[in-house]
């Protein structure tokens, strides 16, 4: 799947720059790309779906579900199963000073001291926790984007190179200047990836993108982040009495 997503990113795989791309251009791409795709009414508004190793996931386009997004919305979610308590959060540099600049002026305009509880899960997180940072990122990433997350372990082993990868070819490839002022977002929670993105270039290209950032951040949880077994009781282990 993700060489068929890479030979998609291709000049050939991309659509006019000129205009956006249509619903039955994003048809015939799915099917070329084997995935399952519900196109809407709407023009530019779809649902595509796939597997990855036995899990589902969705890429959606539609009216954006956040203020901070204008336009067009591409949401992605995967149901891989990691660690339920993992919690990383993976954002670029302007979308998270417009975030820190909103939940700053939400709480000082109602005169507030704790993190009010109806705010965005997203900017509830970059009140709670601390960006983190290792040796191991490369300069342009922390250039481009910031990880916030409960426990650096935690964002080490999700954030491996496949996905630092497929996010720096996002901001510094072909369009890249434009997609880096676009809101860009990534959290693993509950159990699930989830992928918030601005469909600014409505282009197949960056479909394609965005499919294959999900892909490699589901990926990375089920390599890395597997669920924790459920714990073994003592009764369990011993033997029956004769």
């Amino acid at each position: 799947m993700f060489d068929r997503l890479r030979k998609a990113l291709s000049p050939s795989g991309g659509s006019s720059s000129t205009r956006p791309v249509s619903n039955q251009e994003v048809v015939r791409w799915a099917a070329t790309q084997r995935l399952a795709i519900v196109p809407q009414a709407v023009e530019g508004h779809f649902d595509l779906g796939g597997d990855l190793n036995g899990h589902p996931w969705r890429l959606e386009c539609g009216n954006p579900t956040r203020d901070y997004v204008h336009g067009l919305e591409l949401r992605g979610r995967a149901d891989v199963g990691a660690d339920p308590d993992a919690a990383v959060m993976v954002l670029n540099r302007p979308l998270q000073e417009a975030l820190e600049g909103n939940a700053y002026n939400a709480i000082t305009d109602t005169l507030q001291t704790t993190v009010n509880a109806s705010l965005p899960e997203e900017m509830r997180w970059l009140a709670m926790y601390e960006e983190v940072a290792w040796p191991g990122l490369p300069a342009s990433f922390r250039q481009h984007f910031a990880v916030v997350a409960e426990r650096i372990e935690t964002a080490q082993r999700w954030i491996h190179a496949p996905l630092v990868s497929q996010l720096l070819n996002i901001v510094e490839g072909e369009g890249g200047a434009e997609r880096a002022q676009s809101p860009l977002l990534l959290m693993l929670v509950r159990g699930k990836v989830y992928l918030r993105m601005a469909h600014a270039q409505r282009s197949l290209s960056e479909i394609a993108q965005a499919t294959q950032l999900l892909l490699a951040a589901a990926q990375g949880a089920l390599q890395n982040l597997p669920p924790v077994p459920p714990a073994v009781s003592a009764s369990d282990t011993l033997e029956p009495s004769p």
